[in-house]
């Protein structure tokens, strides 16, 4: 006689269901951004009676704070800028306001040049990305380029003092004075904290810098 013994799909334990996913949190807002005026592309110029290139000095606003470049021979081409600002968003009701100004210096009379003024709010996620404005006038057209991106998180950055010193010891050359050791490195500690660099440690020959952007790697590279 034979014994068979079967198993039925009945007698095996069900799994246990999984349980339900929950939902996925939001993506956390950004609060800080980074805005850099990258470069001006000059299209036309006309300086009048004098001719030659234009003798310029722009101004640039945003959320109160403000910056100048300065540009004496402004002729047609790109002139890189790299000014950048740190703009705090608490609110969704927040804006970023950019506001470009600039005048043509002469030796009569300055002549106002024309600029825009853009505003970024919550609909247009606060202008995250590449941006432009133009002006034009019979002195000039031009594009002014810049960006905007999320600046949320801070970084720590190393720099030597040798690299400070190097920076210091450059600007004395280009303003053609003798300036003391500490005030060359004063110098370069306001340039880092202009760029919202705050010094959070410091040793005899090293200093640590925590802020958002890339000032203390580029002075790193180039004087390092």
């Amino acid at each position: 006689m034979n014994c068979c013994c079967c198993c039925c799909d009945s007698d095996r334990a069900e799994p246990e269901p999984e349980p339900p996913a929950g939902d996925p949190e939001p993506p956390r807002r950004c609060t800080k951004y980074r805005l850099t005026v990258e470069s001006m592309r000059v299209t036309q110029i006309d300086d009048g009676f004098l001719g030659g290139d234009l003798e310029t000095t722009w101004t640039f606003t945003v959320n109160g704070q403000v910056k100048t470049y300065v540009n004496e021979n402004l002729d047609v081409g790109t002139h890189a800028i790299g000014e950048t600002f740190f703009v705090d968003v608490p609110a969704e009701t927040s804006k970023i306001e950019l506001v470009v100004s600039g005048v043509e210096d002469d030796p009569v009379f300055d002549d106002p040049l024309p600029g825009f003024t853009h505003v970024w709010g919550q609909p247009d996620n606060w202008g995250v990305g590449a941006q432009s404005g133009s002006g034009s006038d019979s002195n000039i057209t031009y594009t002014l380029n810049y960006s905007i991106t999320c600046a949320d998180d801070a970084a720590t950055f190393s720099v030597s003092r040798d690299v400070l010193m190097e920076y210091g010891e450059e600007k004395a050359e280009q303003r053609g004075v003798k300036a003391s050791r500490e005030t060359q490195l004063s110098w370069a500690m306001s340039r880092l904290q202009r760029d919202d660099w705050e010094l959070v440690q410091a040793t005899d020959d090293r200093y640590v810098f925590k802020g958002y952007g890339t000032l203390p790697k580029r002075l790193t590279e180039k004087y390092g």
